[in-house]
C-alpha cells in the first residue's frame, strides 16, 4: 500500500499472518521493565517517567516493543493512564520469588505454554527445523517462527525449563507445581484497557472492539503537540504493522516495511 502524499509507503514481502500469540522479544525484555519499573519507585509511571527510568526514548519502538512484550509475560499492567507492576511483576524483581516468578511468565505465553503443554514428559522435535514446524502447526507464520523459536528457547533457558545441556526437553522446573491445563486464549499483553472510557456511547462500542494489542500500542502514542523525530515514528508505525501479522488475517502474503530515510518516512 502506498500514500505518496503523506510519504508513507509500505512494502509487502511473503508473510502469512500468526495465528497464536508469542512476544518478538525474550523473558529478558519482560524483566528489564520490571526492574525500571522498580528503579523507578515501584509505583505507577507514566511512559516517559518508565522510559526515563530505563534509560529509553519514550517514542522509540525499542521501548514500545520492550512494554509489549512485558504485558504479554504479565509482569505489567495499565491502570488511570499509567503502568504499574503486575503481583507477578513484583514477584519477578524479587530473589526469593524470583525462580517461580519466571516460571509463571513464560506459562503466561500462548506459544510458550502451548508447547509445554503438548511435549510435557517427550522429547521436542529436532531444532531448529522440527521445533519451527510443530510452531507453524500451532500458528506461528513461516516468516516469524525463526523469531518465536529464539525467544522461546532464551525464555525456557531464563525460566529453568531446561534441565540438561542438550535443552531436548521441556521440565517443570524443581519444586514448582504444574499449572492446571487452560484451553483459553491468552489474555494478550497481560490484559487491560490501557484507555479512559470515551464520553461518547458509541466511540465506546468501536473501542469494544479492538484488539488489546492495539489499545496497547495507541497507549505508547506521546502526547499531541509533544516532540516526536520521524525517526522515532517510523519505530513506532513498525511495531504496529508487525504487531498486525499477530493479530489478523488475511488473504495477502506479505510483510509491511516501514524505513525512515532521508527526513521521510518510507
Amino acid at each position: 500500500m502506498e500514500e505518496t502524499g503523506n510519504t508513507f509507503q509500505g512494502r509487502v514481502k511473503d508473510r502469512v499472518s500468526s495465528s497464536i500469540q508469542f512476544p518478538y522479544t525474550d523473558m529478558s525484555d519482560a524483566i528489564a521493565v520490571a526492574e525500571g519499573m522498580r528503579k523507578g519507585g515501584g509505583v505507577g509511571l507514566s511512559r516517559d517517567q518508565l522510559a526515563a527510568a530505563m534509560g529509553l526514548a519514550p517514542g522509540g519502538g525499542g521501548f514500545a516493543s520492550k512494554i509489549a512484550t512485558a504485558r504479554m509475560f504479565g509482569v505489567l499492567e495499565p491502570s488511570n493512564g499509567k503502568y504499574e507492576l503486575s503481583d507477578l511483576g513484583h514477584e519477578i524483581v524479587d530473589p526469593a520469588r524470583q525462580a517461580d516468578a519466571k516460571v509463571r511468565a513464560f506459562l503466561n505465553v500462548e506459544l510458550f505454554r502451548k508447547t509445554y503443554e503438548e511435549f510435557k514428559n517427550r522429547l521436542l522435535p529436532p531444532r531448529p527445523l522440527g521445533l519451527e514446524a510443530a510452531f507453524m502447526k500451532f500458528g506461528v507464520s513461516q516468516k516469524t517462527v525463526k523469531t518465536a523459536r529464539l525467544t522461546f528457547e532464551k525464555s525456557a533457558r531464563m525460566a529453568g525449563f531446561f534441565p540438561t545441556a542438550s535443552e531436548d526437553r521441556l521440565v517443570m522446573p524443581f519444586g514448582q507445581a504444574a499449572p492446571a491445563a487452560d484451553t483459553s486464549i491468552a489474555t494478550p499483553l497481560g490484559g487491560g484497557d490501557p484507555l479512559p472510557p470515551p464520553a461518547n456511547p458509541q466511540q465506546q462500542v468501536q473501542m469494544s472492539g479492538l484488539h488489546r494489542s492495539i489499545l496497547g500500542m495507541l497507549d505508547e502514542l506521546p502526547p499531541a503537540k509533544s516532540e516526536w523525530s520521524k525517526a522515532e515514528q517510523a519505530d513506532w508505525l513498525q511495531a504496529l504493522a508487525t504487531m498486525f501479522q499477530v493479530i489478523y488475517k488475511s488473504g495477502d502474503k506479505g510483510d509491511i516495511t516501514i524505513d525512515y530515510v532521508e527526513g521521510q518516512i518510507l
